[in-house]
């Protein structure tokens, strides 16, 4: 609901569940804060995964996140967040990779992490852009109490331009780096693992380190990607359904 009750607030509640997970996320932001141009809002989360082909044990996260953020510009928007969450190893199998076994020997921590982020926006249409650029980056800190210290960078970049009317060229460059600080090293839950998300044609968890002996995915502490492609829309379908086709590398 992005009008709550006439009063522009938003309110989102996801329910997402399969045989490999279940995710509840519970999201409410106030674009008026205190009636100043100000975005407060906050994020309940809960997500377990149980991915037998590519992990051999369970994850859990649970937590909450407070927002708030305001503009800099007409374009440029800054959000400061600060996240609690509590994760967990569980249900590790005797054929887990060491590093695995070791992580799920140590059971569950919290984490307390507070983050920064730059938005610059200026496409034309914020679901389906045309023409304009988006670029973000932001950094968070663990180690506000809780039990791990690490520092996380992101960005991610878009430009999209319109060859025709109809045709879309969209250039995307994405990536991150997480390194712990005060003498802790990154646990495994806090590492990157990515796959088909963010690289297409690869299986969950399906690039970065691995145990060569278990085939494990251990995740890894940086990861990038670039995309270049042009998307197009599907003649044979209407312009309500919002699907199109793309042409990448």
């Amino acid at each position: 609901e992005r009008n709550l009750m006439g009063k522009g607030q938003f309110l989102r509640l996801r329910l997402a569940g399969s045989a490999e997970r279940l995710q509840v996320d519970l999201s409410f932001t106030e674009p008026r804060f205190l009636d100043r141009n100000l975005a407060a809002g906050f994020d309940l989360f809960h997500k377990t995964v149980d991915i037998s082909s590519s992990q051999t044990f369970r994850t859990r996260t649970s937590g909450g996140a407070l927002r708030l953020g305001f503009p800099l510009s007409e374009n440029l928007w800054v959000t400061n967040t600060y996240t609690l969450s509590n994760n967990e190893i569980s249900d590790v199998q005797d054929t887990a990779s060491i590093a695995i076994k070791q992580a799920g020997e140590m059971g569950p921590y919290w984490t307390s992490a507070l983050g920064t982020s730059l938005t610059y926006d200026t496409r034309n249409h914020p679901k389906s852009p045309t023409r304009g650029l988006y670029l973000q980056a932001g950094v968070d800190v663990a180690g506000l109490g809780g039990d791990v210290q690490y520092v996380r960078a992101s960005s991610e970049g878009r430009f999209y331009y319109p060859i025709s009317e109809k045709i879309t060229f969209v250039g995307r460059a994405v990536g991150g780096q997480i390194q712990g600080w005060g003498g802790e090293d990154v646990r495994l839950l806090d590492l990157y693992y990515r796959g088909g998300e963010t690289i297409r044609g690869f299986g969950r968890s399906g690039f970065g380190p691995r145990d060569l002996g278990t085939d494990d995915a251990l995740g890894g502490k940086t990861y990038w990607s670039t995309t270049a492609e042009v998307r197009f829309p599907l003649p044979f379908l209407p312009e309500e359904l919002g699907m199109g086709g793309a042409v990448f590398a």
